[in-house]
């Protein structure tokens, strides 16, 4: 098992670097592209047409790759009101439940979003003419990535700090209690 652990981690490290750097160049991408329409548009009066279609698309990936990533470094939002009652000894129990759901919920996700993908491979984008597949394939990538991320954590670190959120992580690092 300690291999696996370390395999998969390593695995782990090179996806998070993987979307961290795909994450960044589709920013510049869309900013770039954002400016290039807005100079044509307004400066030589002449749309960029294609352009819309590649920023939403581009953004498709960006958020689900970005969603990833925060559930890889714990930086997403968790509602805290149930926090102080999951770190409760007697209620420790509810972290591996709540984990379990979640896994749950993500490979329902990714099975709904995987046969929206085969739908959508016969759909062509109006000005890219390119399948929309690209686009919603962001969906169950993203989702698979988390799902990697939020096994590997659980590998690691245990259920709790699975969907532990970013203040509630601040807040234990600066003194709360664990």
């Amino acid at each position: 098992m300690g291999d696996f652990r370390k395999i998969f981690g390593r695995l782990d490290d090179v996806i998070g670097k993987f979307e961290d750097i795909t994450v960044i160049v589709i920013h510049g991408l869309i900013a770039a592209l954002v400016i290039l329409a807005v100079v044509l548009r307004y400066v030589f009066n002449n749309p960029l047409t294609w352009g819309e279609e590649l920023i939403v698309g581009l953004l498709t990936w960006m958020v689900f790759l970005g969603a990833a990533a925060a559930v890889r470094s714990q930086m997403h939002i968790r509602i805290d009101v149930m926090a102080p009652v999951f770190r409760m000894p007697k209620f420790c129990w509810l972290n591996t439940v709540t984990l379990v759901i979640g896994i749950a919920i993500m490979v329902t996700m990714i099975w709904g979003c995987y046969e929206q993908v085969l739908q959508e491979l016969v759909v062509e984008s109006p000005m890219l003419r390119v399948s929309k597949a690209w686009f919603v394939a962001a969906m169950p990538v993203g989702l698979l990535l988390m799902l990697v991320h939020a096994l590997r954590i659980w590998m690691d670190q245990g259920a709790a700090p699975v969907f532990r959120g970013e203040t509630e992580a601040l807040v234990m690092k600066e003194g709360g209690v664990q």
